[in-house]
């Protein structure tokens, strides 16, 4: 079967550009407010971490727990307006709180933030779990607590041990990229489930995720330049319009995809 090709990382760039032609100045604000929200959690937090110096864990519960609840929302409401930009919708920027304008809304925000992190942790959890038993299995403390003495072949764990970690961790990757859908596919429709938004993103990413990765390498340069707090009110609106760009490419794609197959299997 004849498959559609999703649009280079070139064509994704020159939408990118076309787009926000018209809408630097919303855009711009719009992609600075999320990390003007990560920078207010990490002020908050090293504020705690001052208060409680014997407690540096605190200063990190502390930073985790409003990067869910205050910056996950933010960066949701970003992504949403950035992906109806893409469809001609002109939205103000105060849009971007728009998963803190109801109490709908910001429980459907946090449905969805701490499913995919629960998604996540499973994945990458199960895809380690060969690394774990195995670590666990070659410290010396169990042995210990157990009273007896550490057999002589677990001295050959350690290339078993590092072999284990890198093939999970590549796993963990594979398997979580499958997910990177899962925002655009969110904030599409206010009354779709998460188990059928996260199926969605695992069936497109099937097709889509080499193609991401590769727009992703693309914009290294304006990765490393971001580093850079001055020019974040240029390079988020970029980062933010590809994704919901190649977003919108992915699935157009594989709808086409789709009904080109089941208009051939039709015909024959």
């Amino acid at each position: 079967m004849l498959q559609l090709k999703i649009p280079a990382s070139t064509v994704v760039k020159s939408t990118v550009k076309a787009t926000l032609k018209d809408n630097r100045i919303s855009a711009g604000v719009v992609g600075t407010i999320p990390y003007l929200i990560y920078l207010l959690c990490a002020v908050i937090a090293g504020v705690f971490a001052m208060l409680f110096t014997r407690q540096p864990v605190i200063s990190g519960v502390v930073f985790a727990v409003l990067m869910i609840f205050l910056f996950a929302p933010c960066f949701l409401g970003a992504i949403r307006w950035f992906w109806r930009m893409t469809d001609n919708c002109e939205d103000a920027p105060s849009e971007v709180f728009y998963y803190f304008s109801s109490l709908f809304l910001y429980k459907r925000a946090m449905k969805g933030i701490l499913f995919l992190i629960f998604k996540i942790f499973v994945a990458v959890f199960v895809c380690m779990l060969p690394y774990l038993i195995v670590t666990v299995i070659s410290n010396s403390w169990i042995y210990k607590f157990l009273g007896t003495e550490i057999p002589l072949w677990v001295a050959g764990l350690a290339v078993v041990q590092s072999f284990l970690r890198l093939v999970g961790i590549l796993a963990a990757l594979f398997v979580v990229s499958r997910y990177y859908l899962f925002p655009a596919v969110f904030v599409m429709d206010d009354n779709m489930l998460m188990f059928e938004a996260i199926h969605i993103s695992t069936m497109v990413s099937h097709r889509s995720a080499s193609a991401f990765i590769g727009l992703i390498i693309s914009y290294s340069g304006m990765i490393l330049l971001s580093f850079l707090l001055a020019p974040i009110f240029f390079t988020a609106p970029m980062f933010f319009a590809a994704y919901a760009v190649h977003s919108r490419y992915a699935l157009i794609n594989y709808n086409q995809n789709l009904d080109y197959f089941k208009k051939q299997q039709y015909t024959i």
